[in-house]
């Protein structure tokens, strides 16, 4: 049975250099992925949070094993007195059979299409590719036109539409997988710290082993089997 898992990176304290980090972490992430020919699809990205599907892997129980609070220390660019600046992101890694709690039923949901627009190429604004959907409810839309096929728009704003109204169902009942992503992420006397990335020094510090790397610039180009492996 496939295990796929979804992976959401978010903006921790810290303000743009945060967001800084953030593209650090998507980077490796990605290149990561790349490398060990991993499927993944990017399902949300407003700069301050992306949200990642990922495909079944060998390498699930070590990326389960990524959620938590990642640090980086470093002295910004604009920064004219030298001093190192301690940021923070949040990753949250989960089983997608964990994630998707709403059951959707279609008469909630209105469903939309379009032609696709873009830039070139013969596929573009030739067939009513884009999906928008609707939820109802909660006046929630979604629209998504990065696939070529209407039916593979459909599945994926579906799925990002399922992962904004589980966090809305997790707000508001407070059920055990809220629970979960507060108690290892957003409580910051507790916040389960998994590593902290000193650029200075070029040194990645893994909490959870106790072990140094001063390999930051291969790890934070995906080469993450350096600490998988331990």
């Amino acid at each position: 049975m496939k295990k796929n898992l979804i992976l959401e990176i978010r903006q921790g304290i810290g303000g743009e250099e945060s967001l800084f980090f953030l593209k650090n972490l998507q980077k490796m992430y990605l290149k990561f992925f790349q490398k060990k020919n991993i499927s993944y699809n990017i399902l949300f990205n407003n700069n301050k949070e992306i949200i990642l599907k990922i495909e079944n892997n060998n390498y699930i129980k070590n990326l389960l094993n990524e959620s938590g609070i990642h640090r980086v220390q470093r002295i910004p660019e604009n920064e004219s007195k030298g001093k190192v600046h301690t940021s923070t992101c949040s990753v949250f890694v989960s089983n997608e059979n964990n994630t998707f709690l709403i059951n959707l039923e279609n008469k909630d949901l209105k469903i939309e299409t379009c032609k696709s627009s873009g830039s070139g190429g013969q596929h573009v604004n030739t067939t009513n590719s884009s999906v928008k959907i609707t939820h109802i409810p909660t006046n929630i839309s979604i629209e998504c036109s990065d696939e070529r096929s209407q039916n593979l728009n459909k599945n994926k704003a579906i799925l990002i539409l399922n992962i904004k109204l589980n966090k809305i169902k997790n707000e508001n009942f407070n059920n055990q997988l809220n629970v979960l992503r507060k108690n290892i992420i957003f409580n910051s006397e507790r916040s389960k710290k998994i590593r902290t990335y000193n650029f200075p020094n070029n040194k990645i510090i893994d909490h959870i082993n106790n072990i140094s790397y001063f390999q930051l610039n291969k790890i934070l180009n995906g080469d993450l089997d350096i600490i998988f492996k331990n």
